[in-house]
């Protein structure tokens, strides 16, 4: 099988991919900035490489990822992160000449990122959606706040997770965190805020010629923060309407590899509203790959074409949860806030896999625990852990 170079071992979801993909018969090489990087303890990871921060300098990581592929025969390089897969796509060209990868263009890729373009291309594709809003400066902003009410939604223009993202519930509040925000993500765009009925979303896997090869579909049971951020506990759904507007905007983009396509159904009308595409393989991948579709041998048969079936049928109901700290972090917030969730401890049940803890592989669920005590004395440690990059 192939040797497969996967970056990014810091986070929860690479462990899924690295397990998956080595159970698959791939020699697996695992990345990380960090010297404690979760994967790293992992038995299913073949050979551990550091390399500098990309987050703190990409032209650093970009010089030493190209010396690690010259130094190296890979059959795939597999990024996760924004940043990685950011500066993965950028040179695309100067990595084909290497090693096999599956990313889209630039072009794509910027526009996908890009929540202002994002939403105007569903805009002209009539895909549901909050009213928009893209002001230029506090003055349109605050005209802007007409037409999408209260509470309002300021959402940066490219961040993942719920980095930026503020809910403004009072208009006197308004001034001053719309200028917070735009201090640090310029030219942030405004949306209505729509009533949560459920969050979900459509995850699929382009080939090049923009055919899809493989999709699921899940919905969030649990998140933390409460108000918006990585899922804790996911489960599989089937509702067509996801598959109806994922492929429409996705394919619109001639897509290429992995992405998701997040929505939120609204509880006044049922209907789901479109949030974010992620350009990218995303958090929630290990509740797929227990569903029955292993997405990262896929994306490895997709970039050297070795032919396979399209794969669109999963079981739905499979749950997978994010324990350690993640389901702890939602008991005590639940808690905080006077609801007590006991489900959120509950680690077996019928059709529930985790995201790190494992029989076969317990290394990994020790790690993340002596990870959360050292995070205790790093501020900075502590957001990379609970937050997506």
């Amino acid at each position: 099988m192939g040797k497969i170079l996967i970056l990014d071992g810091q986070q929860r979801n690479v462990l899924s991919c690295v397990r998956s993909l080595a159970k698959a018969g791939h020699e697996t090489t695992v990345g990380s900035f960090r010297k404690d990087a979760l994967c790293f303890s992992s038995r299913y990871t073949g050979r551990t490489w550091h390399y500098p921060d990309p987050s703190e300098n990409s032209a650093l990581f970009w010089d030493a990822l190209l010396e690690e592929l010259k130094a190296r025969a890979y059959d795939l390089v597999l990024p996760f992160i924004d940043v990685t897969t950011r500066v993965i796509v950028e040179n695309q060209e100067e990595i084909r000449k290497h090693a096999p990868i599956l990313v889209p263009p630039i072009e794509q890729f910027h526009l996908a990122f890009d929540k202002a373009l994002t939403f105007q291309l569903a805009q002209s594709l009539q895909i549901p959606a909050p009213v928009t809003c893209y002001p230029e400066t506090l003055d349109e902003a605050v005209a802007s706040t007409d037409k999408t009410g209260f509470p309002v939604v300021i959402k940066p223009r490219q961040s993942s997770g719920s980095r930026g993202l503020n809910i403004v519930r009072r208009p006197q509040d308004f001034p001053e965190i719309f200028s917070r925000v735009h201090e640090k993500y310029p030219r942030p765009i405004l949306q209505e805020f729509i009533p949560l009925q459920d969050a979900v979303g459509f995850v699929a896997l382009y080939d090049s010629r923009t055919r899809l090869m493989a999709c699921c579909q899940h919905r969030r049971l649990h998140e933390f923060p409460l108000s918006g951020g990585p899922s804790t506990l996911r489960e599989t759904i089937s509702d067509k309407r996801l598959t109806d507007f994922g492929t429409t905007i996705l394919e619109k983009l001639r897509w290429t590899g992995p992405a998701m396509v997040e929505f939120r159904v609204d509880a006044r009308d049922g209907i789901p509203k479109l949030m974010e595409i992620n350009p990218r393989l995303w958090g929630s991948i290990a509740l797929h790959i227990a569903a029955g579709i292993n997405f990262p041998d896929l994306i490895y048969k997709l970039a050297n074409d070795i032919a396979f079936a399209p794969q669109h049928d999963y079981h739905v109901g499979t749950r997978a949860k994010w324990l350690l700290p993640g389901e702890i972090l939602y008991f005590l917030a639940s808690l905080k806030k006077g609801k007590i969730e006991p489900d959120a401890l509950k680690w077996w049940g019928p059709d529930m896999v985790l995201d790190i803890v494992s029989k076969d592989d317990p290394l990994p669920a020790f790690a993340m625990i002596r990870n959360i005590f050292t995070s205790l004395f790093s501020i900075k440690t502590l957001k990379h852990a609970i937050f997506r990059n």
